[in-house]
């Protein structure tokens, strides 16, 4: 049972930690600078809808309250999976509300940055507009999916009975 709660506690931490992360990056992330199609053109690598795509994500006007929002909930399973490490008796109650509010940024986000890579497509030269708007969108949804599914997967795990047990158990003998 210690290695199903280190388990779940070390997935809670990495899913906390890569959201404080990336909130952080997204507040601090510069403006967009002017010469970035210029920069493509020279990086081969970069294709165009690629940096469109980074073009919608930068310019998004809901980036960085959405970024902070996402560093304080991140924030939140963080101190969740400490708590389950621990093996406190709030640790599966605060694992659910961080999940819970972490699962109502996601939909947030995603309507957000799919509602402004809707308003501000420029239709590209090489692929139908169809195409490439859908294809955009369902990335990001897909994207958004997975990060769902995962804190859904590690608060199942967290809250289960069996862990409840174990958390009362060891609660109790120290």
């Amino acid at each position: 049972m210690i290695i199903a709660v280190l388990l779940t506690s070390t997935l809670l931490t990495m899913l906390g930690i890569a959201g404080v992360l990336t909130g952080a990056y997204d507040l601090s992330m510069a403006p967009l600078p002017e010469d970035l199609r210029e920069l493509a053109e020279v990086n081969e690598e970069l294709s165009d809808a690629e940096v469109q795509l980074f073009e919608a994500r930068v310019s998004n006007p809901y980036r960085r309250p959405m970024a902070a929002a996402n560093v304080v909930v991140s924030g939140l399973v963080l101190i969740g999976s400490f708590l389950l490490s621990w093996r406190r008796r709030l640790a599966q109650w605060w694992i659910k509300q961080a999940v819970a509010a972490k699962l109502i940024w996601i939909g947030a986000y995603t309507v957000t940055l799919a509602s402004h890579i809707n308003l501000t497509f420029v239709p590209l030269p090489t692929a139908p507009q169809d195409v490439t708007i859908s294809t955009f969108i369902g990335s990001v949804i897909g994207l958004s999916t997975v990060n769902a599914a995962l804190h859904v997967a590690a608060a199942y795990r967290a809250t289960r009975p069996d862990i409840a047990e174990f958390i009362r158990s060891s609660a109790t003998k120290s």
